[in-house]
């Protein structure tokens, strides 16, 4: 079984996966109006697992 430390270091891991799986899945564009759709679908990624990270530190403290 895992312990708090190693379960907070999957969590992290699983995110940044995340992060880069939905980045290399953006691609990148060179028509302005597309490329700046996809930097602010990238900014409400970052947000997102920001809020998630926040959230599992969080629960973790508690635990």
């Amino acid at each position: 079984m895992l312990g708090r430390f190693e379960i907070l270091l999957v969590i992290f891991a699983l995110l940044i996966v995340f992060y880069f799986v939905i980045t290399l899945g953006a691609g990148k564009s060179k028509d302005p109006l597309a490329a700046s759709k996809i930097s602010s679908y990238l900014f409400g990624v970052r947000v997102l697992i920001i809020f998630i990270a926040i959230v599992s530190l969080i629960l973790w403290l508690l635990s």
